[in-house]
């Protein structure tokens, strides 16, 4: 499978193991391979496919 992480710009991991990401009104929902979700306000920057990388512009 291909499953990313997920870092802030200040280069925290926010989360492994991601295979789904969608944006809804401001909130950028992850899902992992178990299912679990996790919701972050703010917007994505980047996604590198390659990599399995993403990162996110949290506000707080």
């Amino acid at each position: 499978m291909c499953e990313s992480r997920v870092y802030s710009t200040r280069g925290e991991l926010l989360m492994e193991d991601v295979v789904r990401m969608k944006v809804e009104e401001g909130l950028v929902k992850l899902w992992d391979v178990l299912g679990s979700l996790k919701e972050i306000r703010g917007r994505i920057l980047e996604i590198d496919l390659v990599s399995h990388k993403a990162v996110l512009e949290v506000c707080l």
